[in-house]
């Protein structure tokens, strides 16, 4: 009987490392993704940018089909 809930006791540990790593592989990934894209101002100001360049667009499109 020991010898059973020891057997299940490991399968649930390793089930756990077995999870444990999974979530520290997909937080490195997370965490690398975000370096490469650049951090900080920059990306925040290029994201603006990119962001009122569009909305500039919409506005002159609109008002080409009104004229």
């Amino acid at each position: 009987m020991y010898e059973i809930m020891d057997l299940q006791i490991w399968k649930q540990r390793r089930e756990e490392m077995l999870r444990e790593a999974e979530q520290n592989r997909l937080a490195k990934a997370l965490r690398d993704s975000r370096k490469r894209r650049g951090s900080g101002r920059a990306s925040s100001l290029a994201w603006e940018l990119k962001r009122i360049a569009g909305r500039l667009r919409k506005l002159l499109r609109s008002l080409r089909k009104i004229d």
